[in-house]
């Protein structure tokens, strides 16, 4: 009977904080640029119970044919209950999608526009793709499709800045800290959006993911930014080879030293010392004295592939579309302690602050 009891203990708290959780996430639906978008929203339970608090922010973006809630169920494995513990409003907009009846069966395909993987090849530019890449379904919205395209064709820069700018608006957010992370494709609408609109964000984070060769953001950057890859990622090649799919990425090396330079961080790179980092077989190095004090760090995972880091296989295709039941069956995970992943890039993240 005393074990009994001593469980239900136990167990009270965990039940008790779900429900709180559940009652705090929920569908934003919006019309943008003419079609029907959607994000979902975490709040802490902290967040209603002090009213004149002001929360940071962080939007996390999906891969390729994931969506928003499977982000954060399958992707990095409880995202929500870090930001519960840590107090942080969690933005998770859904990329355009659409069902696919290519290889003789219904697919739902998702994805973001980044700009340049659909960007037309460039005369004296290294090709974004080989002839024998594999042929993505083509999005209904797009009207013109080159060789190498492979994303949504619609304005998901326009659509992100109009999410943060209806959450700064309806909810009380510390607009001086407002970060975003992605994973994979999401990893690429994160860069373009932090080199587009660094004035919208504090910090960033790239998770399994690398840009089209040849387009590394050349405009004048003030902004930390985290890169985190595994080093057998076959999917976006951390070396820049050609992808197990035909496409070639910029290298880790090169995206990482590029963005250093734009703003002017010290030449020299240093190694991030940490026995936990170690046990995780993480390794990190990062350039600083950068402008604002920022810093440009890079994470190795040994033997890690295309997965958020914590993860063991690639996960994260909760493929629904009805966004709005967050606790739909498909996407159904029962995660009681947040990954150690998501601890890794919040970490560095929650660093910053704009003045």
């Amino acid at each position: 009977m005393k074990i009994k009891i001593l469980f239900i203990l136990l167990i009270l708290p965990l039940v008790l904080m779900t429900k709180e959780m559940q009652k705090n996430y929920f569908s934003v639906k919006k019309i943008w640029d003419g079609i029907e978008r959607e994000y979902l929203v975490f709040l802490p339970s902290s967040y209603l119970k002090a009213e004149n608090r002001k929360f940071p922010v962080l939007i996390g973006l999906h891969g390729y044919s994931g969506t928003a809630s499977g982000f954060e169920l399958e992707t990095t494995k409880g995202l929500n209950i870090m930001a519960e513990e840590k107090e942080v409003i969690v933005i998770y907009p859904q990329g355009s999608y659409f069902t696919s009846s290519s290889m003789g069966q219904e697919n739902f395909v998702s994805s973001w526009n980044d700009i340049m993987s659909n960007a037309d090849p460039i005369e004296g530019k290294p090709l974004k793709c080989s002839s024998d890449r594999f042929d993505y379904p083509r999005p209904p919205e797009c009207k013109k499709f080159n060789f190498c395209a492979w994303t949504s064709c619609n304005d998901d820069l326009g659509f992100l800045r109009s999410v943060i700018e209806e959450i700064s608006s309806n909810y009380r957010t510390d607009d001086s800290r407002r970060y975003i992370v992605g994973m994979s494709n999401g990893g690429a609408m994160v860069y373009r959006f932090a080199c587009e609109n660094q004035d919208l964000i504090t910090a960033a984070a790239i998770v399994s993911s690398s840009i089209p060769v040849g387009t590394v953001c050349e405009n004048d950057v003030n902004l930390p930014l985290l890169i985190v890859y595994g080093e057998n990622d076959r999917t976006t090649p951390p070396n820049g080879q050609k992808s197990y799919d035909g496409f070639f990425y910029e290298s880790v090396d090169q995206t990482f030293t590029s963005w250093a330079n734009n703003q002017n961080c010290e030449d020299k790179v240093y190694k991030l010392e940490s026995n936990e980092f170690k046990k995780k077989n993480v390794s990190c190095s990062f350039r600083q004295n950068c402008k604002n004090g920022n810093q440009v760090r890079i994470c190795r995972i040994k033997d890690g592939g295309h997965f958020w880091p914590g993860q063991k296989e690639s996960v994260g295709f909760c493929n629904t579309i009805v966004q709005n039941k967050i606790n739909n069956k498909i996407c159904e995970n029962k995660n009681e302690i947040s990954n150690w992943g998501n601890e890794l890039i919040w970490n560095f993240l929650e660093r910053y602050k704009r003045f």
